[in-house]
């Protein structure tokens, strides 16, 4: 993992941010809230640090880091690449159990879509 704490590969990469009005809008949604709950039952605590409006994404190189194999861009908060866009950029198959794939479609259908 490489932290550019300059943000300058964040910038050369088009990621974007989000505005404080993206931001409040997304708070008050129905899914949002839903979320919230079930995190304060879970006692599942959220992070605190990091730049909170920041959008990122995920980029898979080849060995070398001359050649680009995935450049996925976050467009909302709840974004994330699916495992198995990940696995197949990397041409790995059937590493990752159906339980884990199933679980992953169930939290993306409940609690990722804020």
């Amino acid at each position: 993992m490489y932290i550019d704490t300059s943000k300058q590969c964040y910038i050369g990469l088009d990621f974007s941010r989000h505005t404080i009005f993206n931001f409040i809008k997304m708070a008050f949604s129905r899914k949002f809230r839903e979320h919230n709950r079930e995190r304060k039952e879970a006692k599942v605590k959220g992070g605190k640090g990091g730049d909170k409006f920041q959008n990122g994404g995920t980029l898979v190189l080849t060995a070398g880091g001359h050649d680009v194999l995935l450049r996925w861009k976050q467009d909302r908060l709840d974004d994330h690449v699916p495992v198995e866009t990940l696995l197949k950029t990397l041409d790995i198959e059937n590493a990752v159990p159906e339980e884990a794939v199933a679980a992953q479609r169930e939290m993306e259908q409940t609690v990722c879509k804020i």
